[in-house]
């Protein structure tokens, strides 16, 4: 898929930024908010028609409220473990992210994938995006990690950004040359920026566009047809999240939004993955 919205997006991102800014930091939040509404989160509110896919092909019957029950059961299961202990919550959000990321890198027609070569692959490619944005933006980032009450070294060896890029690297596959061209641009231009936009933009623009793709090939609909089924389940789970924050937090801060993308990533890797890469 010759798509480089990500790279486009950023990089105009990171001129305007040097050019006009640094501007109020509301202005990059409405401008995530509006990229997480846009693909952020509807790339995940297809998961119904992901586990009816699912059904279908092993022959069982699908109805919708046991699967929004067991869904929101998952949720409410990680985020208890993320009240009686954020450090094992945070590993494991890490992971999920990593494997997550890594995967959802891969537009290659599906052929039999599961070995030790690609999965090794998967995880390095993973990694080597997550960790660069994380550590390029390491003070920012650790206020959040810190905030949610998990401990984390105040100070981060420059080493660790070129550790990342050699990840990256090792992640390479020539046949997603051109998506690893446009996360790795993304990236780049992201490095300018501050935290949350170099995040957002490689998440919404690059991770979802990148999963929308895969739901599209596999469930065999245009992004019209798609993203008008999706639309009621991206509004609700604004609505969950809105709730949680205001219920629990109080107020809108940054650490909550991330605790509540993990609730919602967990299930969501689970389904993404038996969905692209299993075949019919």
């Amino acid at each position: 898929m010759k798509n480089y919205l990500g790279a486009i997006f950023t990089a105009v991102y990171m001129l305007c930024y040097q050019v006009f800014g640094p501007w109020e930091t509301n202005i990059d939040y409405i401008i995530a908010g509006i990229l997480l509404f846009a693909t952020g989160i509807p790339h995940g509110a297809g998961d119904h028609l992901i586990a009816k896919k699912i059904a279908a092909r092993e022959n069982l019957t699908f109805h919708l409220k046991p699967f929004i029950s067991f869904y929101l059961g998952i949720m409410l299961a990680y985020g208890l473990l993320w009240y009686l202990s954020p450090t094992i919550s945070f590993i494991i959000f890490i992971g999920i992210s990593v494997f997550h990321f890594g995967d959802m890198e891969d537009l290659s027609p599906i052929i039999q994938k599961n070995t030790w070569l690609q999965l090794a692959r998967t995880v390095s490619l993973g990694t080597g995006i997550l960790s660069f944005i994380l550590v390029s933006h390491w003070p920012e980032v650790r206020g959040i990690i810190s905030s949610m009450g998990v401990p984390v070294v105040e100070n981060l060896s420059p080493g660790f950004l070129f550790v990342s890029l050699i990840f990256l690297l090792l992640g390479f596959d020539k046949k997603n040359f051109t998506p690893f061209l446009n996360t790795f641009f993304t990236l780049a231009a992201g490095y300018f920026l501050p935290l949350i936009p170099a995040f957002i933009c490689y998440f919404s623009c690059c991770h979802a566009v990148y999963s929308f793709k895969g739901m599209q090939n596999r469930l065999e609909l245009n992004f019209l047809e798609l993203y008008k089924k999706l639309l009621p389940f991206t509004l609700g789970a604004l609505f969950i999240g809105l709730a949680y924050i205001i219920l629990i937090f109080k107020d809108l801060k940054i650490y909550p939004i991330f605790i509540f993308l993990s609730l919602l990533t967990l299930p969501h890797f689970v389904l993404m993955h038996k969905l692209i890469k299993r075949p019919n």
